[in-house]
């Protein structure tokens, strides 16, 4: 749910620099078609452009279906089994309102909304077709006609245009009409059916209703533009000022009516003197310009896919992410020892020497949890970075210390991500026992979930045994798992 929560804020983010655009460069130019086609596009490049940094599957949930499955239960858990030991780390879900969050409210409550509004739109236009497939039509010159209904006279609905059939015998009538087969011809009502679930969808910003608006004047543009140059533009202007004390016709339609608080822009616009062809340069200059504004806006953090094998493929890179999970946290304390020590204070303590370690060797180091907290697994699988390392340990019930355990995924997706996972395991694992720390075999397993979720290669490191550690993880043991950890990166 974070990752719709950021691509939401992407794609207002996104809205805003187009439409700040829009109206320092674009809104006074009498390129109107140009503009229309602005407005459409960055609306739907600001729908596509996030979908570089954040994937379908990821916009509410971050992990696998196996978390699905994950979170249905009451009570939760995942397992390691190996030589008979058994370490179990609990999810403890004990209904939907323990896992709800701020940002889960906010997040249900914007969909709840766009929800609503889109239903509200999809009944309305379909009461609107089902209700002028009803009615008695006509043809004049090519069009459908249907008699005034309801609100709607003179104007547009969808495909067909609203109006007295005796009225095509006057002048104004006659007018009224070209204004609205004109909509019609532009196919105006499909931007409006566009603009209308780009509104319902992003609702909260307020920019989104600016840009509508907008486009909805250059349709109005447009269609002066062509009842100007045929009638000429003083007798065009006279003729829409006689027209605003009609009632106005209220609905999803296109009318001449419409915008009659604006119709001193349509005038001016029409009487203006029409931008020059050098200034279609504007389009030429600034259209790429916001395109490669975006990209780079949208594309900070490069997809997963790309620069995986780079990161773990290539040399070393100083500047790589490593995520330190401490296992357990919060009401799930993990193991405890005979003498009391808990599993989540321990992992803990050894994150916090790991982290310093690591970015002494110049990592960027990020932990899963700030502090003693309680967090879902599916949450602290949710990170970007190079490796994603769960810090562990077993809990035997004598005081015999244990190698280092190296578990990852592979197998399950057959994916890129589990083949490098498996490549670090095993390359984890050679260079701890050169530097001096007993470590076992790299193992498989397909049932942890902070495997299963992590959208990085990850491993989950079991690292001795709780029994048989007084107090305190040693520091030369953390420098040495630490110094293995970067010799790793070189494979």
């Amino acid at each position: 749910m974070n990752s719709l929560l950021y691509y939401l804020f992407e794609v207002n983010c996104s809205l805003v620099i187009g439409a700040v655009l829009y109206f320092l460069v674009f809104r006074q130019l009498s390129f109107f078609q140009w503009n229309r086609y602005f407005i459409l596009g960055l609306c739907l490049l600001s729908l596509l452009l996030p979908f570089g940094t954040v994937r379908l599957g990821e916009l509410f949930l971050s992990s696998t279906s196996s978390v699905l499955a994950f979170e249905q239960s009451n009570t939760v858990a995942h397992s390691i089994e190996t030589s008979g030991d058994l370490v179990s780390e609990t999810e403890m879900v004990d209904s939907f309102w323990h896992s709800f969050s701020i940002g889960y409210g906010i997040a249900y409550g914007y969909l709840l909304v766009s929800f609503v509004l889109l239903c509200r739109f999809a009944l309305r236009y379909i009461h609107l077709f089902r209700r002028i497939r009803q009615l008695s039509q006509y043809k004049f010159d090519g069009f459908t006609m249907v008699a005034p209904f309801g609100h709607y006279a003179n104007c547009s609905v969808q495909h067909v245009i609203v109006m007295e059939e005796d009225q095509l015998d006057s002048a104004d009538g006659k007018l009224i009409f070209e204004h609205e087969s004109q909509h019609i011809v532009f196919k105006h009502r499909w931007d409006k059916l566009f603009i209308e679930i780009f509104r319902c969808l992003f609702w909260l910003n307020p920019f989104v209703y600016w840009m509508r608006r907008q486009l909805y004047l250059v349709h109005e543009y447009q269609v002066d533009e062509v009842l100007a140059n045929r009638y000429g533009n003083s007798s065009y202007a006279r003729f829409l000022l006689t027209l605003t004390q009609q009632a106005c016709p209220a609905g999803l339609q296109s009318s001449l009516f419409n915008n009659r608080h604006e119709l001193v822009e349509r005038v001016q616009a029409m009487m203006a003197k029409p931008s020059s062809k050098k200034n279609r340069w504007q389009y030429v200059l600034t259209v790429p310009l916001l395109g490669l504004l975006l990209l780079f806006y949208s594309f900070i953090n490069p997809p997963k896919s790309v620069w995986f094998s780079a990161s773990l493929n290539g040399k070393k890179n100083p500047s790589k992410t490593i995520i330190l999970d401490p296992g357990h946290g919060g009401k799930d304390t993990g193991g405890i020892s005979s003498f009391g020590l808990e599993e989540k204070s321990l992992t803990w303590e050894t994150c916090l020497l790991l982290k310093q370690e690591l970015e002494r060797k110049g990592y960027k180091v990020v932990l899963s949890r700030a502090a003693d907290e309680y967090k879902l697994l599916r949450d602290r699988s949710n990170f970007e970075g190079d490796l994603l390392l769960s810090i562990h340990f077993d809990n035997v019930k004598d005081k015999e210390s244990l190698p280092i355990r190296i578990l990852y995924q592979s197998g399950v997706n057959h994916t890129m991500l589990e083949e490098l996972s498996r490549k670090f395991a095993f390359s984890l694992g050679q260079r701890l026992q050169q530097n001096g720390l007993a470590a076992s075999a790299p193992a498989i397993n397909t049932k942890l979930a902070i495997l299963r979720g992590a959208k990085i290669p990850a491993l989950l490191l079991e690292l001795d045994n709780i029994n048989a550690i007084d107090k305190n993880v040693k520091p030369d043991f953390v420098n040495k798992l630490a110094h293995a950890i970067d010799q790793s990166f070189e494979y």
